[in-house]
């Protein structure tokens, strides 16, 4: 009875052209060959290769069976990649939420996963207020927190700091750019409100990223997270300020840990937000 093996020993000899680079590409004795060969033309009744000139060559037959030996061959590929890589497999929508500040390292996060998952794609929202995850508003929440929702789960990828930061070069003292009252629960917000008096201020913004982009023109000074000046030609001025420490947190709703795309995902963003964080 013909069997998987036999199709790969007829595909073998038809590439070849002969035995002896048959088996030895099918690792087994030459005897084997001609053996199993001779026992498949007897089951099947007629010759399944002509020897012309020293040449193996398929008859009508045989050519029908290497054409089928051939399709074995690629099936047998294909599920060897997936069982060698089956995190190749994974597809899918990720939607994600972040804050504007963070836009420049989570961008980062997604050529990589792209590179290991390439049947991932991704659907960014830009927010500084959580998403409704129950609600499956988003998938994955990165978020600057140091205290995360307890409803949520998720890995902490880092710390980062706070600092005054104004346009490299400058010298003289600036007014500051403040956040506006969309931002007044963050921790840097309280800070500012605490901190500089209002006649101090010459430009209220609603993002963090506005905040860095202004201070970039000179317009004013900025209280940034440490990893935020990076993307901006900015000068830290003066010391971190350690009450405003705080932390990013890759965080899910409890029912998609055990998804394969999110799970992916985490375990590549958490790793890489890390290193980024530590720069």
């Amino acid at each position: 009875m013909l069997s998987t093996d036999d199709l790969l020993l007829i595909a073998a000899l038809a590439r070849s052209g002969k035995p002896a680079p048959a088996a030895a590409g099918l690792n087994v004795h030459l005897a084997t060959v001609y053996r199993r060969l001779k026992e498949l033309e007897q089951e099947a009744g007629a010759p399944l290769f002509q020897r012309l000139g020293g040449q193996y060559v398929p008859t009508p037959l045989g050519s029908e069976l290497v054409r089928a030996a051939m399709d074995v061959e690629a099936n047998l590929a294909e599920a060897r990649r997936q069982l060698a890589g089956g995190e190749q497999r994974l597809a899918g929508h990720i939607t994600l939420t972040t804050p504007d500040s963070l836009v420049p390292l989570v961008s980062t996060l997604l050529p990589p996963v792209r590179r290991k998952h390439a049947g991932i794609r991704f659907d960014l929202v830009v927010s500084n207020t959580f998403a409704d995850m129950a609600r499956y508003e988003a998938e994955v929440a990165i978020r600057p927190t140091r205290s995360p929702p307890e409803t949520l789960v998720g890995q902490r990828a880092g710390a980062f700091r706070y600092a005054v930061y104004v346009k490299s070069g400058t010298r003289e003292d600036l007014p500051w750019i403040a956040l506006d009252d969309s931002l007044s629960a963050i921790p840097a917000a309280r800070w500012l409100a605490t901190h500089v008096a209002e006649t101090e201020i010459v430009l209220r913004v609603n993002s963090m990223w506005a905040a860095a982009q202004a201070a970039a023109t000179g317009l004013g000074r900025a209280l940034l997270p440490d990893y935020l000046h990076r993307s901006f030609d900015l000068d830290r001025q003066g010391d971190f300020i350690g009450t405003l420490e705080s932390e990013v947190w890759l965080l899910i709703h409890p029912d998609l840990r055990r998804t394969p795309r999110i799970q992916a995902f985490m375990d590549l963003a958490a790793g890489r937000l890390r290193a980024q964080l530590k720069a």
